[in-house]
């Protein structure tokens, strides 16, 4: 049996999601469009600062990662909250720091946030910076983030650069105090590795930091080794 119009009209309008249900709370929608005039124009008229997407994210939360430091700061100064307590995991330095957002470090490390924090998978703020951006690396560590901070796999920011031939952050964190010879879970140095990377400028600026290239991974291989290994022919010739 055929189904009526207005029956096929009524199943549609059941199955739909509901525009309330579909759209985002309008200084979300803001932050994610860069759109500093509307949020202004929003917060003015009495937009909930704190009001949540469907992901539980509020605007101030998107935009310690995602939006430059006027949007934050104009959503902090409205009382929102970057950092909410029942956001398990959740760190707006962390954001600020993935996003590479040194104005955002800053503005947040000046409104007490821990440059020091780390997500729900141990990754500090500062590990994510090295491999990002070197501003924001140094922004994190001008509010004093732990240098010495590991990851879930035992990597410190020092070890994290080494692997990305970051040498300008490598630089950075040795200036800071970095341990030029820690070593990960696996065992092995930021030397090795840059030297299993192929980064030659980062292999030499751990080596002009003291890092020993005489010392050996679990399985017994050096630095050099691991270069010889990967065909790295111009970072192994600087390892003795």
């Amino acid at each position: 049996m055929t189904a009526s119009p207005l029956a096929v009209l009524v199943l549609v309008l059941a199955a739909a999601p509901s525009r309330a249900q579909e759209a985002e709370p309008p200084l979300v929608d803001a932050v994610k469009t860069g759109d500093l005039a509307g949020l202004k124009s929003r917060l003015a008229s009495g937009a909930d600062v704190n009001a949540r997407d469907a992901h539980g994210w509020s605007a101030p939360m998107w935009a310690a990662g995602h939006a430059e430091t006027s949007l934050l700061k104009a959503l902090l100064d409205a009382g929102g909250n970057a950092a909410p307590a029942d956001v398990p995991g959740f760190s707006a330095i962390v954001e600020a720091a993935k996003g590479g957002r040194a104005g955002n470090v800053a503005l947040l490390a000046a409104r007490g946030h821990d440059c020091s924090a780390k997500d729900a998978t141990g990754t500090p703020a500062l590990a994510y910076a090295a491999a990002v951006s070197t501003p924001t690396l140094s922004a994190l560590l001008a509010c004093k983030a732990r240098v010495g901070a590991r990851d879930a796999d035992g990597r410190t920011a020092l070890i994290r650069a080494a692997q990305l031939g970051g040498a300008e952050s490598l630089r950075r964190l040795l200036a800071a105090g970095a341990r030029a010879d820690a070593k990960d879970k696996l065992g092995y140095t930021a030397l090795m590795w840059a030297a299993h990377g192929g980064w030659t400028e980062s292999v030499k600026v751990l080596l002009a930091a003291g890092s020993d290239p005489k010392t050996r991974a679990p399985d017994g291989r050096s630095a050099r080794e691991m270069a010889e290994s990967r065909g790295h022919a111009a970072a192994a010739a600087l390892l003795p």
